[in-house]
């Protein structure tokens, strides 16, 4: 049995009282962020889905699978295949770890808290917070870069960040292909801190602070995309975790299939 099985099971059974069985229900799921490890072969159903046919999904082995589609960027739009929970949570703090894998074009991919009706830095309907791995094309040194943005802004003055430094003052650019990368970003109130991890592994390291006030309710997810017309990036998100939420199992029923994932992709 797997282990989505075991815990799915595990609940039933503990929900049994006086002889008659509490029914598990999604209803107040879209009121708090649900942790996710991928298991199975479907997407959760508390996940909705923007643009979904930039680009291609699949859930297998634990994973979250995303094939980016061009034209696919989190810049002056959220153009990228995005996957989110819209909620109305002031405080949580999520993370999330992937293989980002990329060629001959400009790609970009993270967590993205977003607000519809919340109007940016320009006067347009929709501002949002990001922490995104911009892989880089040929032209701009074929690697990497880690950045915190909100739309189409990456002000220093305001907390945010154009390219990551380490303390020793050398960016973290990495070379194009196989990146192992670890995201975390914590919201309180009108304050978003970001951290992240280099090869997913070790210690959180601080990437920024900022004030930005999203109003409720907030589209809270993950996204891949190809910001350009050429070249290629496959996205393996093992998790979405948010640090008061448990994995919880999901019945069957109430989950999506990858099917109806290829085939809005198509």
């Amino acid at each position: 049995m797997s282990k989505v099985g075991r815990i799915f099971t595990m609940c039933i059974c503990s929900l049994f009282v006086l002889g008659s069985a509490v029914v598990p229900s999604l209803a107040g799921l879209k009121d708090k962020l649900q942790s996710d490890e991928f298991e199975g072969s479907s997407l959760s159903k508390f996940w909705s889905i923007d643009n979904p046919k930039v680009g291609k999904f699949e859930v297998n082995g634990g994973k979250l699978k995303v094939v980016g589609g061009f034209n696919g960027n989190v810049w002056g739009n959220s153009d990228a295949l995005i996957f989110y929970q819209e909620v109305s949570q002031q405080s949580f703090d999520i993370s999330t770890n992937f293989l980002n894998d990329y060629s001959g074009a400009s790609t970009v991919a993270g967590i993205l808290v977003k607000s519809e009706t919340t109007q940016d830095s320009k006067k347009r309907d929709g501002e949002w917070v990001t922490l995104k791995l911009w892989g880089r094309g040929a032209d701009q040194g074929d690697n990497a870069v880690l950045q915190y943005q909100r739309r189409e802004n990456d002000a220093a003055d305001l907390g945010y960040v154009g390219t990551f430094k380490f303390a020793d003052g050398k960016n973290y650019q990495p070379k194009a292909g196989k990146i192992s990368i670890a995201m975390r970003l914590k919201r309180e109130g009108n304050t978003y801190e970001t951290w992240f991890k280099p090869e997913g592994k070790g210690d959180w390291l601080p990437v920024g602070k900022v004030t930005n006030a999203l109003k409720d309710p907030i589209k809270v997810g993950i996204y891949a995309g190809i910001a350009d017309t050429k070249g290629k990036l496959t996205v393996n998100f093992e998790n979405f975790l948010e640090a008061s939420a448990p994995v919880t199992a999901v019945d069957p029923r109430n989950r999506l299939t990858t099917t109806w994932g290829h085939l809005k992709s198509e």
